[in-house]
């Protein structure tokens, strides 16, 4: 059995297995009129979304959309597999992202480059996507669901140039992609920034203005939900300016070395409560921490000249 739960009214949360981790990653369904799909998970957990699609009493043919909220390959990266399950589907994508799910050549280099053939490997194939079948989208467009039910796209980079986060009308709620950062248990809040786009000014601005839509719950692509909206954005902006605020440090005891390692110490000590979720806890201490360290010093490196 898929673990699935229903968050808000006809909204419902599918842990995708991501990586073959628990609560790790996760796709949402909204069942309305037209049916869609938030998130596809990588190739990898394809089997996963389907058996967890039809678990809800969907038919995977009756989805109408795909909306990815950025071209991630653990959000977007198995896309083109679903699709297949999925013949009326269409992709909705960010307009800078789009070509990228047409052609992943250099979506998938990149990959390599950040995180190596393993990581790779784990995700899966990344099947090209006909052009037909992509709907690239910007800051402003909607989506209509039902009368009660429409997507609202907001740009939001700082993670990546081509992030979206989605407002739903009918709860008031927003689909973050990574925007915010990770949410696991126990209300752990940390940053999700790996190389190479972290831009931290645009990131804390991405953090004010979804401040201002007033939402009434965040849906996080790791891991779940929160309704204290407004305290987890400031939290957000409050993590990635102690994480600044470590660098500077490093730099200004000209130790800047040392800074991935600070960076690194920081997170772990905060990832105590999730210890128990022993695949989760390693891959987070292991691999996921230190590639978004990573991201943070490279952004540093490049506004410093160090």
């Amino acid at each position: 059995m898929i673990d699935i739960n229903e968050v808000a009214e006809n909204i419902y949360l599918i842990d995708d297995q991501l990586l073959s981790i628990p609560k790790w990653g996760c796709v949402y369904l909204i069942n309305e009129e037209k049916k869609a799909l938030i998130e596809s998970g990588p190739a990898t957990s394809a089997n996963s979304v389907l058996d967890g699609i039809r678990q809800v009493g969907v038919r995977p043919e009756d989805i109408a959309y795909i909306i990815v909220t950025h071209i991630h390959l653990d959000h977007a990266g198995g896309a083109g597999v679903l699709l297949k399950s999925m013949p009326q589907a269409q992709l909705v994508v960010h307009h800078k992202g789009a070509g990228h799910l047409v052609n992943p050549a250099k979506l998938i280099s990149s990959m390599v480059e950040v995180s190596g053939e393993e990581a790779m490997i784990k995700h899966g194939e990344v099947v090209p996507i006909e052009l037909h079948r992509v709907q690239a989208v910007q800051e402003g467009d909607t989506i209509k669901l039902s009368e009660k039910q429409s997507l609202q796209f907001i740009g939001a980079p700082g993670h990546a140039p081509h992030e979206l986060c989605i407002y739903e009308t009918r709860t008031g709620g927003l689909f973050t992609g990574d925007a915010v950062g990770v949410y696991l248990e126990n209300g752990v809040l940390l940053p999700f920034h790996p190389p190479p786009n972290f831009n931290l000014e645009l990131c804390i601005n991405t953090l004010k203005r979804l401040m201002q839509l007033k939402a009434t719950v965040l849906y996080f692509s790791h891991f779940g939900i929160s309704n204290s909206v407004q305290e987890i954005l400031q939290l957000a902006i409050d993590k990635l300016q102690i994480w600044g605020n470590i660098v500077a440090g490093a730099i200004k005891e000209d130790a800047f070395t040392t800074a991935v390692e600070r960076l690194i110490a920081q997170a772990c000590a905060e990832l105590e409560p999730i210890k128990e979720a022993k695949s989760l806890y390693e891959y987070m201490t292991k691999v996921h921490i230190p590639l978004c360290a990573e991201g943070h010093i490279k952004y540093y490196r490049e506004k410093y000249k160090v």
